[in-house]
């Protein structure tokens, strides 16, 4: 029993990572130092969020990690 559960799990654990794409997960940090997380976004689209954050001057305020993910795009805006 065990080992059937254990090969269905790594079953799916193999799918999953075969549909995964590397992303951006964007947080914001506030004026009392604060870390909101704004999303997951494709690479393209966390370019347009962080020029935007740019343009304001608060790109200073904004940190990126790279992680490998099968969730959909945030909305930003």
């Amino acid at each position: 029993m065990q080992s059937s559960l254990d090969t269905d799990l790594q079953r799916q654990i193999e799918d999953a990572l075969k549909r995964a794409k590397y992303k951006k997960v964007l947080y914001f940090y506030d004026e009392s130092g604060y870390k909101k997380r704004l999303g997951v976004f494709e690479k393209k689209k966390a370019e347009e969020i962080k020029k935007y954050f740019r343009h304001k001057n608060l790109i200073n305020r904004l940190t990126e990690f790279e992680i490998r993910t099968t969730e959909p795009d945030s909305h930003f805006g």
